[in-house]
């Protein structure tokens, strides 16, 4: 009994919110919305805007719940109103997709952008970078799904346009870039989108003009998370974090891990294939395509970061190391002690 109702408490937040909404929305289907549709749609905008993100507030401000879900609460009331409220009847909620949802995507890329730089001074001579700080800062104010999301578009822009100098790298960062096609490979992929969507485009707009411009679209911003990704290979290299005692992975900014080393088993320099039991995995996320001459050993399964937020496991992982020796006899210096 005593864990129902640790469970329910849990959920609270949301169902009080949920069960107002779903009212509003059961109201604005009914006759007596059709009745007095003037007075009650200007009630019903400011309930979905103000006060059932009033009401969130209210419940989470004692809880251990980012305070920033409340504008999550009214981007939702956005959404169902648009949905929901009739057209004729939306000028209050026009009014406000004008003017104040702009203001409000400017103000929270603005306050991510100030928690980013807090957190870079804060964390100058750690092994933290733009993408670690970033996760930081949005898993402060956002659930963890809406950060995931926005670290990955975020990053993508970062590194796309405006991160362009590679930093010199120190004694214990190793770079994973030079000595192998990868980058060839990603601006091959990188051209041949490019290609196949103006090919594409043209194709498709004379079939159907909705669909050809989506699909091109979509294709327009995979290459450009491809290109961001050959970019952000040269500027996120492996961290041998001796203070810390942890083995900081990067690819891009697509796959992140941070290892403790007293899970690291030992390592070997092998470049043979992979067993097909999958006991290896490749750390890259374009998989066995992806070189590898080191393969880390763990006392026991970890899991690590994908693109999106999305888990991996393996207790082996296949990863490529320019200076491989260098990186060795670091690595393994650590572990002996």
């Amino acid at each position: 009994m005593r864990n129902t109702a640790l469970n329910f408490t849990k959920y609270v937040p949301l169902t009080i919110p949920f069960i107002i909404g779903a009212s509003l929305i059961l109201l604005l289907k009914s006759s007596f919305f059709l009745e007095n549709p003037e007075t009650l749609s200007s009630a019903i905008t400011l309930d979905f805007l103000i006060i059932i993100p009033l009401i969130h507030f209210l419940i989470i401000r004692k809880r251990n719940i980012p305070k920033f879900t409340v504008i999550t609460v009214f981007v939702l009331g956005v959404i169902t109103l648009s949905i929901f409220l009739p057209k004729e009847h939306s000028s209050l909620l026009d009014t406000v997709k004008t003017y104040l949802i702009p203001v409000l995507e400017l103000g929270i890329f603005s306050f991510l952008i100030y928690k980013v730089t807090q957190l870079s001074k804060n964390y100058k001579k750690s092994s933290n970078d733009f993408y670690t700080n970033l996760k930081l800062a949005t898993s402060e104010v956002f659930p963890k799904k809406i950060a995931t999301i926005l670290v990955t578009e975020i990053s993508m822009i970062y590194y796309g346009f405006i991160k362009w100098r590679s930093p010199k790298l120190s004694e214990n960062e190793f770079s994973y870039h030079k000595k192998n096609a990868l980058v060839s490979i990603l601006a091959g992929f990188t051209l041949l989108i490019v290609i196949e969507t103006v090919w594409l485009h043209a194709f498709l707009v004379k079939w159907n003009l909705i669909v050809g411009w989506i699909i091109s679209i979509l294709s327009a911003y995979t290459a450009l998370q491809i290109f961001a990704l050959a970019k952000s290979v040269a500027m996120r290299p492996y961290v041998i974090d001796a203070e810390e005692d942890t083995l900081i992975l990067r690819y891009g900014f697509f796959t992140d891990a941070s290892i403790p080393l007293n899970k690291i088993d030992h390592l070997e320099i092998s470049s043979k294939d992979l067993p097909e039991d999958k006991s290896v995995v490749p750390f890259s996320p374009l998989g066995t395509l992806g070189e590898y001459n080191v393969i880390l050993h763990m006392k026991e399964e970890i899991r690590f970061s994908g693109i999106y937020g999305l888990k991996r496991k393996a207790k082996s992982i296949a990863i490529f190391v320019d200076e491989k020796e260098s990186f060795r006899n670091q690595l393994q210096e650590l572990l002996k002690n």
